[in-house]
């Protein structure tokens, strides 16, 4: 008997009584006033059989009933209506709500003992009903559970007995529809980047037929197969329990349809993370895949991945012998054998060969900005380009990280220097890899046999001496000479020298002044290092700094020159002189190196040096490397109290985004840009808005390299703020620096006189001509100017401010026509006429378009006509709001 109680329910406790007294002695019971108590007591209790009165306070039994049949916990539990006679009338109700019978009050014994005998009966049936059910649903599924197990042990006994893939995806699918159950198996392989499959095993139809019914056979695309085509994209296990309902475009559902079968399942095959194939099962009955049997079937895809892994492994083995994993390409071993073979072959037939070291640039800050993944795919397409760029009669290899070598027969040397300029170019090409487009180039050394050598070890070892020196020669390739060891030989020799200079401490510092502009002021000064050998004398920078870098040796030399500068702005200020801020240069290894900072500050700990009298320079070229991880070094030396510098400014990136970006204080402009300022639009223009933008972003301007006083004159009135180089002073000593302070040196600043004098310019070859029109115009009240030739012109130009230019058309290095182009982009605020005796028509049109002038008079000219035209000019002279702030900056 079930231990399930009989739940009574009714809010008058004499009935209650009344079905205690007659079940109680049989049955179990558990009891309720009223709804709640009731749909509670259901849940506590989980009652075989519910007895309902329908009046109730809270709630009607009809309510409580439909609540019972809404719980998954007790809908299934009968429930019998007691009822009083007038209430008989609402049978429908009850039924309705879920009740299965009514008893009517006052009740009988009998009755009641016998209806709940009834009901309970049914309960067991249908109990025993459900459980026969479901025992023949678990006996189904271990059946078929069983099955894949077996598949799953024959799959593996095949693993171990089969070491071939096709005979092992063969038997794979045997044992699937032997043992399985299945109707038909079948494996596919990708070609083409998954977008092409091939039949490469079946089992349950004629492989023939089904290549043509899947539309597997001539390159066919895999995208309208369906489940096989997604397993490939999503690598990983799908099915459809009922084919009818896909798209008449699903190849492998409509296959399986046409045979009969209305479950299809796809597994994926991976061999290292890669969709390689997939698997595909056709069964006949509707539903056929649950949760456990997909569960197994994915063993079943990991076994057989699991087991191609292997294989592969296998043949990797054997070809990592003589290949390189990552590109294929032959690797140090097989190619060294390959040019042994070569040089011997080239002996014999006394016919020539060459070898290539070729080696990436730059490619470890690529490696370590976009991390080994993209390195690895840069290698990749690297090795992929060389084999598409050179005839399959030469061989390719990788060394090792981003060495590669090439060799072949010679024809001749210039067609070796067409290769290399074919295989520069090619690597130069735009990569894009995960979305991000990259640049790489590459140096090559060459050397040939037998002229550099006569074996294969010394060949490639002088196309290496040639390779390593491109670096310094700053050449895409070189060929190998005699000349490349005797360099190669002093360069080590210098390594020498210099590691000996480091330990020895052989340096010294120079100091080179920066000027205030405005006030003329010594403001600050860079700090340059000088070697000092006891032999050699003065080494410049230029010859060893380089050396320096690609040897390591600049980050010790580097901390050297943080400390000396530390320790002699600390000795200044003790000896009471009006320090001013050093600046001193960061190398690009230096800037990398992840203690910089902290050995910046422990230079300033060390000589208790406050941060406002260091000052950092870095090139553009530097911070652009890694713009992320600068952004976050300079943040970290602002965060310290340091000036930043952006050095050589305009001649890498020159990028407005990155320069807001970055937290300079100060932008210098290269000298590159200033020695030709005066001379130069293009120069005078990069000037101009190098000085805008950097004020625009409140950095302040320097630049470098001012030697003549027309080029300071000319940055003063484009409001640049300081100025360095030998116009004021060369780098000097340290004593020397000091003397400068001390006796505060700077630039005399004076007013320009007469700057609000009318100023003109006459430029003529003729020294005569430049004497008749001065008197001309001396009584006219101005300031005149003359100049023999375009330069002498500049130089005024740049000097003083002019207001009206009268040329010449005849000057003895150029034309006035295009002096005045140049003058009208230097200083397009200026009123330019242009005196010629040459009245063609064409002159005069060329004169007027290309310089833009205000009026062409022609020789002998009339002087009063001459006066008349000059004084329009000075009338109708309108200065530009630059111009104008020029006026108030002096």
């Amino acid at each position: 008997m079930s231990t399930s109680p009989i739940l009574i329910v009714d809010d008058e406790p004499s009935n209650l009584a009344t079905l205690k007294q007659i079940l109680g002695p049989v049955y179990p019971l558990a009891f309720a006033r009223n709804g709640a108590e009731c749909l509670a007591a259901a849940r506590k209790h989980r009652p075989i059989l519910i007895l309902l009165d329908i009046q109730m306070p809270d709630m009607d039994g009809y309510a409580v009933c439909s609540l019972l049949k809404a719980d998954p916990l007790t809908e299934s539990t009968p429930v019998i209506f007691v009822s009083a006679l007038g209430e008989t009338g609402a049978e429908a109700a009850g039924f309705d709500s879920g009740g299965v019978d009514y008893i009517i009050k006052p009740v009988s014994p009998a009755l009641v003992l016998a209806r709940v005998r009834t009901h309970l009966s049914l309960v067991r049936a249908t109990t025993l009903e459900r459980y026969v059910k479901q025992l023949e649903i678990e006996q189904a599924k271990t059946a078929r559970l069983s099955r894949i197990h077996a598949v799953l042990s024959g799959t593996n006994s095949a693993i171990v007995r089969i070491r071939e893939p096709q005979a092992l995806m063969a038997e794979a699918c045997l044992i699937v529809v032997k043992l399985g159950g299945f109707g038909l198996a079948w494996i596919g392989l990708a070609e083409e980047e998954g977008t092409v499959l091939t039949l490469a095993a079946s089992q349950g139809a004629e492989p023939g037929l089904l290549a043509s019914s899947l539309g597997l056979e001539a390159g066919v695309t895999a995208a309208g197969l369906g489940i096989p085509a997604q397993v490939l994209a999503r690598g990983k296990l799908l099915f459809c329990n009922d084919v009818r309902t896909t798209a008449l475009e699903d190849r492998s559902s409509q296959d399986a349809l046409s045979r009969g079968y209305l479950s299809i399942v796809g597994l994926p095959l991976v061999v290292e993370e890669k969709v390689v194939g997939v698997m595909v099962l056709y069964a006949r009955e509707r539903g056929f895949f649950d949760e456990e049997e997909l569960k197994l079937l994915n063993e079943l895809s990991g076994d057989i991945s699991f087991a191609l892994q292997a294989i592969e492994y296998e043949k990797r083995a054997r070809f990592l012998s003589y290949y390189d994993p990552l590109t294929a390409l032959p690797n140090t071993s097989l190619f060294l054998d390959r040019l042994d073979q070569l040089v011997k072959t080239a002996a014999r037939a006394n016919s020539g060969a060459f070898v290539m070291a070729l080696n990436l640039d730059r490619f470890k800050q690529l490696n370590d900005a976009f991390g080994r993944h993209v390195g690895d795919q840069v290698l990749r397409l690297v090795a992929k380009r060389l084999e598409e760029t050179v005839s399959s009669s030469y061989s390719v290899a990788r060394l090792g990280a981003d060495n590669f070598a090439l060799l072949g027969e010679q024809v001749g040397s210039k067609e070796v220097s067409i290769l290399c300029e074919k295989i520069t170019s090619a690597l130069m090409a735009p990569m894009v890899v995960d979305g991000v487009m990259l640049h790489v180039s590459a140096r090559l050394g060459v050397a040939l046999f037998p002229a550099d050598a006569d074996t294969a070890e010394a060949l490639f070892k002088n196309a290496e001496v040639a390779l390593k020196q491109t670096r310094s020669s700053k050449t895409r390739y070189l060929f190998y000479s005699p000349q490349l060891n005797a360099r190669m030989a002093e360069k080590f020799a210098m390594e020498n020298l210099l590691k000996a200079a480091v330990e020895k401490q052989q340096f010294v510092l120079h100091y080179q002044p920066k000027v205030d502009l405005g006030t003329g002021q010594i403001i600050g000064a860079e700090a340059l290092i000088r070697w000092q050998h006891p032999e050699r004398g003065m080494v410049s920078p230029a010859e060893f700094i380089p050396l320096a870098e690609e040897t390591g040796l600049i980050g010790p030399i580097g901390a050297w020159v943080i400390r000396t500068v530390c320790a002699q702005q600390a000795a200044w200020l003790r000896d009471f002189l009006p320090v001013v801020p050093i600046a001193l240069n960061l190398s690009a290894l230096q800037f990398r190196e992840s203690n910089i900072l902290e050995v910046v500050r422990e230079a300033l700990t060390e000589y208790a040096l406050d941060p406002t009298w260091l000052e950092l320079e870095l090139t553009e070229s530097l911070v652009m490397q890694d713009p992320e991880g600068a952004e976050k070094t300079l943040r970290s030396f602002r965060g310290l109290g340091l000036s930043l510098s952006l050095d050589d400014f305009g001649t890498g990136y020159s990028s407005l985004a990155y320069l807001k970006r970055f937290p300079f204080n100060t932008v210098k402009i290269d000298r590159a840009f200033v020695t030709d300022v005066t001379r130069n639009p293009g120069d005078a223009a990069i000037n101009t808005a190098i000085i805008g933008m950097a004020h625009s972003l409140r950095m302040n301007v320097i630049a470098e390299g001012v030697e003549t006083e027309s080029q300071l004159k000319f940055l003063r009135n484009r409001q640049c703020d300081q100025m360095q180089g030998y116009y004021f002073s060369r780098p000097v000593l340290a004593e020397d620096f000091a003397a400068m302070l001390r006796g505060d040196k700077h630039l005399e600043m004076a007013l320009e006189l007469n700057a609000e004098q009318p100023t003109l310019l006459i430029v003529d070859n003729e020294e005569s001509t430049l004497s008749a029109l001065n008197r001309a115009l001396r009584r006219e009240g101005y300031r005149i100017l003359t100049a023999q030739g375009s330069l002498e012109a500049l130089e005024l130009l740049a000097s003083h401010s002019v207001q009206v230019v009268l040329c010449d058309q005849r000057l003895s290095k150029t034309t006035g026509v295009d002096f005045l182009t140049i003058v009208a982009q230097l200083y397009p605020d200026t009123m330019r006429i242009v005196l010629s005796g040459y009245t063609e028509l064409q002159s005069v049109l060329d004169v007027v378009n290309r310089a833009e002038i205000y009026r062409f008079l022609t020789k002998p000219w009339d002087d009063g006509q001459l006066r008349q035209n000059i004084r329009e000019a000075f009338r109708r002279y309108r200065p530009s709001d630059a111009v104008a702030a020029q006026r108030v900056w002096h």
